[in-house]
Formats: C-alpha cells, sequence, structure tokens
C-alpha cells in the first residue's frame, strides 16, 4: 500500500524510479541468497521483489502522464490480493490449482469484489484527495464508471488465480493496468464484455472436449481476452484456427507414441509457450498500433501453427524419420526429427496463417510470402532447436524418452535437463519473430 501510494510523497519521477529500481536489485540479490524465510508453500519468497519490480515497468510506461495507471494496479495489488489470501487462509474449505498455487473460489471472489470496490473508492473518493489519484474515469457517468470496474475486476481476478510463485504480483497490476489502458483509450466496454463471454463459453468447451485442462483453459481465456479485445475477429480469427486444428491433428492414430502428452489436454505452459509471444505483440499493438506488429503477431501464430502441424502430421503419416542436425535415422515424434511428410504439413500450417491473415486484413500480398516463409523458417528453427538442446534419455532397454519422469532422474543422454518441449518452441518462437522484427527494421529504416 505504501508502494502504490508513494508518487504522492515522491513527485520526482526519476527519483522514484531510481529508488525502486535499486529495490528491485536488492530485493532480488536477498531471495537469491535466502535471507528472508521460505513462505507457507515450501517456496522462496520472490514476490517480495517481484512487486516492486512492477511498479517500476508501470511507472516507466505510464508514470509521466498517466500516474493513475500506476497507483490504481498497485492499490488493486495491495488490498485486493491480500483480501484474497486471508479468505481462503480462513474460510475456504476447497480449493483449485490452475498454475501451480492453490487458490479457492471465496478468495477470488473476494478479491473480485474488492477490486471493484478499490476503483469506486477511486472514483468517488480518491480523485478529489490528490492529483495522482485523477483521471481514472474521465467524464463516465455513473453506470460507466461501474462497468469500467467490473471488466477490470474480471481480468485482475483471472490473473490473480493464474498466478504462481509470487509471480501473481506481476500479473495482477500489469493485466489491470492493461485492461486500464484498453477501457480508456477505446471506451468500448461492450467489445470488452464479448470478449470475456465469448473466451469464457470457448474454454468452457475446450475443457468439455479435453482439449485443454483447467489450466490451459484459464490461460487461453487470458490470452484470447488480449487477442479478441485488441483486434476484434480480426486478429481472434488465426488464433482460433492454430488452436482448433492443432487440437483436431492431435486425435490423429500414430503408429508409435513417444511424446507422453500425446492426446493429453494441453496444461498452461503449453498454451503460454504457443501463443503467449503473439499476446504480447498485440499488447504491445494495442499502444503503439501500427501495421507492422500485425504482421508480427500472424507471423508468431504462424510459427506455432507450422510447428504443430508438421509434428502432429508427421507422426500421423509414419514416413522415414531423420534428426534435422545430422539427417541420421531416428524414431518418429522425438524432438529433432523430421520427415518430408511432417516438412509439408509444417509448409501448409504456415500457408494457412498467413492467407487468413490476408483474408482478414493484417497483411498484404506481399507479406504473405513473407509470413510464410518466416513461419517455415521458426518450425525449422524449433526442430533444430529439439535436436541440439532439448532432454531426451536413454531407457534401459536402449530406447530414448523426452518423458523426465519415466528417466527416473537419470542425466539426459542428449541435451540440457532443463530445457523441455514447452521451451524450445518458446524459444524458437521468440527468436525467429525477433529476427523477423530487426529485419523489418531493417529493410524499412
Amino acid at each position: 500500500s505504501a508502494v502504490a501510494i508513494s508518487p504522492v510523497f515522491f513527485p520526482n519521477l526519476l527519483l522514484l524510479q531510481a529508488i525502486i529500481a535499486g529495490f528491485v536489485v536488492l530485493l532480488m540479490w536477498a531471495v537469491k541468497a535466502n535471507k528472508f524465510a521460505i513462505d507457507g508453500h515450501r517456496r522462496k519468497s520472490w514476490g517480495i521483489a517481484l512487486f516492486p519490480f512492477s511498479f517500476l515497468v508501470l511507472l516507466i510506461v505510464f508514470g509521466k502522464q498517466q500516474m493513475h495507471l500506476v497507483v490504481y494496479p498497485m492499490l488493486i495489488l495491495a488490498v485486493a490480493d491480500a483480501a484474497a489470501a486471508i479468505t481462503g487462509e480462513k474460510i475456504a474449505k476447497h480449493f483449485f490449482n490452475l498454475t501451480g498455487d492453490r487458490k479457492s473460489f471465496p478468495g477470488s471472489i473476494v478479491f473480485f469484489i474488492a477490486t471493484v470496490s478499490v476503483l469506486l473508492a477511486g472514483a468517488f473518493f480518491l480523485e478529489q484527495v490528490h492529483p495522482v489519484f485523477a483521471g481514472l474515469f474521465p467524464g463516465f457517468g455513473k453506470y460507466d464508471i461501474l462497468i469500467f470496474s467490473v471488466m477490470v475486476a474480471m481480468v485482475a481476478t483471472l490473473s490473480e488465480a493464474l498466478g504462481s510463485g509470487g509471480f501473481d504480483n506481476v500479473t495482477v497490476p500489469l493485466a489491470a493496468a492493461w485492461a486500464f489502458h484498453f477501457l480508456e483509450s477505446s471506451g468500448s466496454t461492450l467489445q470488452f464484455a464479448l470478449a470475456i463471454i465469448l473466451v469464457v463459453l470457448f474454454a468452457l468447451l475446450a475443457v468439455a472436449r479435453a482439449w485443454l485442462n483447467q489450466g490451459g483453459a484459464a490461460t487461453a481465456a487470458m490470452l484470447g481476452i488480449i487477442v479478441f479485445v485488441t483486434g476484434n475477429w480480426h486478429t481472434a480469427l488465426p488464433v482460433l484456427l492454430f488452436f482448433i486444428s492443432g487440437s483436431l491433428l492431435g486425435k490423429l492414430p500414430r503408429k508409435s507414441i513417444t511424446d507422453p502428452k500425446h492426446q493429453q489436454p494441453r496444461d498452461y505452459l503449453q498454451v503460454l509457450c504457443n501463443g503467449g509471444l503473439a499476446a504480447l505483440v498485440l499488447v504491445i499493438y494495442s499502444f503503439a498500433p501500427r501495421h507492422e506488429w500485425l504482421v508480427i503477431y500472424l507471423l508468431s501464430v504462424g510459427i506455432s501453427t507450422s510447428d504443430t502441424w508438421s509434428s502432429e502430421i508427421g507422426q500421423w503419416a509414419g514416413g522415414r524419420v531423420v534428426d534435422i542436425a545430422n539427417f541420421r535415422p531416428m524414431v518418429a515424434g522425438l524432438s529433432g526429427g523430421i520427415s518430408w511428410q511432417g516438412t509439408l504439413g509444417g509448409l501448409a500450417g504456415a500457408v494457412l496463417i498467413a492467407l487468413t491473415g490476408w483474408m482478414v486484413g493484417l497483411a498484404n500480398g506481399r507479406e504473405v510470402y513473407w509470413v510464410t516463409m518466416m513461419a517455415f523458417a521458426g518450425m525449422l528453427t524449433d526442430s533444430w532447436m529439439g535436436s541440439r538442446l532439448q532432454a531426451s534419455y536413454r531407457l534401459p532397454d536402449g530406447s530414448r524418452t523426452e518423458d523426465a519422469a519415466l528417466a527416473a532422474g537419470k542425466t539426459p543422454a542428449k541435451g540440457m535437463s532443463w530445457v523441455t518441449n514447452d521451451l524450445v518452441n518458446l524459444l524458437s518462437n521468440l527468436l525467429i519473430t525477433t529476427l523477423a522484427v530487426v529485419l523489418w527494421w531493417l529493410l524499412n529504416c
């Protein structure tokens, strides 16, 4: 709470940023060096270092002209998160687990109510107390203020439920600030409400069809809100095609199953590693609405689609598989393996997303070719990283697996133990997308 209202006492923005940056470094070191006690969940107290980090990010982005977008997200974290934690510990009897930490429905309900209360208190009381609280609902009527508050509270509550290991101290204020920014800049509470309704219905369908588990569905809902709100159905269609096509292809029969997640509902890590970067690009687009960001978003979705199609079609076809790094024969389904059937499938997935983007106006004719080539390159990069970096283990019968649980703590025969398929998906997408941004800048500067 003291951090949230600190701009009242430190009007010098650079001084405040310097103080907070110093504490971020100090607290990161203290947690790393075990200077704080282990918390009730038997984990390091990273949250104590992450909340000033979030505050620093908000100060850098909004502090100069929109200080209320710094103060209110931090007040929500201070008041609502604490109220939810106390409620969960004191009265909750049934819990759920989306990403690692135990959460409760009573805690989430109290979080939602506390968030709405903070915003209404800001609208009807705090704005008259000090200028840093002003500007929250410029020119809004009482009904609009209530709807606005409910929309932000929904996003903040979902982000809190998804935060584990202290990272809700990042997800809550940043998600609330983004929701504030969009609603203030567009004033479209109807579009925001429609997005929430549609993605929640889709998430429920995905759980019912066993496409996603509960954590994966909640993560997909959060990413879906960002995608749909930012660009309406134009941006939602490519990622929807990726998800549905990948889920359907994953149901195809295979001659051999080497992937421990085959035909299992996708979890939050799979959803985040395949769609998180695309959603982040759209967040950037919401602050800097340039056409280039929509093309980069399309490319990121194209990489994930190309990789998924390549893997699923290749394993279903069952042709000759070789290691992409040395072209030696290998078992189908292991990371790094390629076949001509899977390669063509990956190319088809890249073409589908590029053409879809062209049809809905996210890319022009020339950009379709560029997205296709870069997405296909992303698929190949994913295979190469899977071959060189991802951990694989040799079992007693001589076969290989990428399932660390089956390996029972053995040292990887190849790759690094901490590099999983999900991480490879994220890194290859990040690498090619970043390369695309650099090339775009070089070619158009």
